[in-house]
């Protein structure tokens, strides 16, 4: 059993499926619930309490139906709200135990990705380069791919619930208000509307709530049987008008709990439509909650694409692949064998070794400050597959490799992530030392770990390696001055 949890800025959704022998999975449940958190967000992004309870009560409910599942069959994603919150981090750790599974805060670009896989996943696969659309309550996701993979991808700020509250605040469905929203949201696509026109793309494709509610509506008019099209959006748009306030609105077959945010969602879908000059529209059914499922799926079944993304990183700053092999394999080594001293989860190996493999990211930029270049890459760039938590980690390491280690290095951690942190660097900044020489050698020391300390043996006397002892002399008393020993011999 495997399970995805978005954490949208309009709804929450969950969905639990079952994963055959061959791969494949079977839905066997979904819930849904409007929470609209977008909504609770005030003008210096600080969430209203009430809106928090009542997010934190849905993901109570969640929890009930998957709080039993191993935490490696569960992905839980967060998006534009949380990504944009303040004391974003006080609400995850209560959303944590709610759920009773860890939320990761993807970025946009990330989010993306998992909405093209899912929605890939739920159409024939030989349909050329397709243009894939995403309005969210936050946030709208432009990507252009073939098959399963994405080729160019784009997240941009606004989306049904922030459009709608920012075009529409004063309730009224003017025309004023139409074109003021037309200008503006099509002012935000202008810097992507040349990559994305429709010279780039064969098929266009929407998912998600607001196109979703679109095609019903559009059918429900006999607009149109099957696709949204331009002349449709604008027969909307003109009959919203009629309606004259939000109060007012009446459309078929939309739930009335969208109606509020209708607006700006369909204001960003008419403006997307004549910047991209889009003909029309087909709808999917799949989304971020599927993209989530699949990408889980492949990471179970050793398909993980944060290895293609940290493999395409070494190749693009020309990293040396055989002395990040051999630090990783040392890295790798100790970890096994003072996981249990140190009672490390065994996952964190994956975040271990991704951190050997890139220690040298900035090299191609710096030699003296390098471990600070990398870590400055690592913290910022796009990353496919990681969510912001585990890329600061992988930043985190690579920073702290070498030289002296900042005091306050883990001081934007969880109490229960420091110790786990502080040991991965430890063993990181140990394999980095003893490969220093640069020779294509095996090194497996001997290690033996207690709270906050490591006893470290080398083979042969290490009295008679000179520049290793002086390293490792180097290297006790800055572990020390973050409350860390090391004994060697």
């Amino acid at each position: 059993m495997i399970a995805a949890v978005d954490l949208g800025s309009n709804s929450f959704h969950m969905i639990v499926a079952r994963v055959d022998e061959h791969g494949n999975f079977s839905m066997v449940d979904q819930m849904k619930e409007m929470v609209r958190l977008r909504g609770g967000l005030d003008e210096d992004n600080n969430m209203d309490e009430v809106v928090a309870q009542n997010a934190l009560d849905c993901l109570q409910r969640f929890g009930d139906r998957i709080r039993h599942l191993d935490p490696s069959a569960v992905r839980a994603a967060g998006t534009n709200t949380l990504r944009t919150m303040n004391k974003s981090k006080s609400f995850l750790r209560k959303a944590n135990k709610a759920l009773g599974h860890r939320i990761e805060i993807i970025p946009g670009r990330e989010e993306a990705r998992l909405v093209y896989l899912g929605v890939s996943h739920t159409l024939s696969d030989d349909r050329g380069n397709q243009l894939v659309i995403d309005i969210g309550g936050g946030s709208t996701e432009f990507i252009i791919g073939e098959m399963f993979e994405p080729k160019i991808l784009e997240s941009l700020n606004f989306g049904s619930v922030s459009a709608t509250k920012r075009f529409f605040a004063d309730g009224k469905l003017s025309k004023k208000n139409w074109k003021k929203a037309n200008t503006a949201l099509r002012l935000e696509i202008m810097p992507i509307e040349n990559q994305y026109s429709s010279k780039n793309w064969e098929f266009a494709i929407g998912s998600s709530g607001t196109i979703k509610a679109t095609q019903e509506i559009i059918h429900a008019f006999e607009l149109d049987k099957f696709r949204i099209t331009l002349d449709a959006l604008y027969e909307i748009r003109s009959r919203m008008i009629e309606m004259e306030t939000i109060d007012q609105l009446e459309l078929p077959l939309i739930n009335t709990e969208r109606l509020p945010v209708y607006a700006g969602g369909i204001a960003i879908l008419i403006a997307v439509f004549e910047a991209l000059k889009i003909e029309y529209m087909t709808v999917s059914e799949g989304a971020l909650r599927e993209g989530l499922l699949y990408d889980l799926l492949g990471r179970i079944q050793h398909e993980d694409v944060r290895n293609r993304s940290v493999r395409d990183l070494m190749q693009r700053f020309n990293i040396d692949t055989v002395q990040a092999a051999l630090v990783k394999n040392t890295a790798l080594y100790c970890f096994k064998k003072l996981r249990k001293d140190w009672s490390l989860p065994k996952k964190h190996k994956h975040i271990l070794g991704w951190a050997a493999d890139l220690h040298e990211l900035g090299m191609s930029i710096t030699h003296d400050k390098h471990h600070l270049q990398g870590a400055h890459i690592l913290e910022y760039a796009d990353i496919p597959g990681f969510a912001r938590r585990r890329q600061h980690w992988l930043s985190v390491l690579v920073v702290s490799h070498r030289k002296k280690l900042p005091t306050n290095l883990l001081d934007d951690l969880a109490e229960d992530e420091k110790t786990t942190l502080l040991y991965l660097i430890v063993i990181l900044r140990l394999s980095v030392l003893l490969h220093r020489s640069r020779q294509n050698i095996e090194v497996l020391p001997t290690v033996k770990g207690g709270e906050n300390q490591l006893y470290l043996s080398i083979e042969g006397d290490i009295n008679e390696q000179a520049l290793l002892e002086a390293d490792l002399i180097q290297e006790k008393q800055w572990l020390s001055k973050v409350g860390f020993e090391l004994n060697f011999e």
